[in-house]
C-alpha cells in the first residue's frame, strides 16, 4: 500500500475510501471520508494505519447495531 516517490525521496502510505468500505461496507462515501480524516488527525506514528487502527475509528464514529 505504501508508494515511494524517488524524486521527492517520499513514502506515502495511501489509504482511501474504499478500504474503508472494505472492512465496513455499511457506510457511505461521506462516512467512510469521516474514518479517514479521523484518523488524518489523531495519526501516531508509533502505531501507523492499519486495518485494526481503521475498525476500530469506524466502530468508534459509526457503531454497528447489534443483531
Amino acid at each position: 500500500m505504501a508508494t515511494f516517490y524517488e524524486g521527492t525521496g517520499t513514502l506515502v502510505d495511501e489509504w482511501n475510501v474504499d478500504d474503508v468500505q472494505q472492512q465496513r461496507p455499511d457506510l457511505n462515501h461521506e462516512q467512510a471520508c469521516d474514518v479517514l480524516e479521523f484518523i488524518s488527525r489523531k495519526f501516531d506514528a508509533n502505531i501507523g494505519i492499519n486495518w485494526d487502527f481503521i475498525d476500530w475509528v469506524a466502530h468508534d464514529l459509526f457503531p454497528q447495531e447489534q443483531v
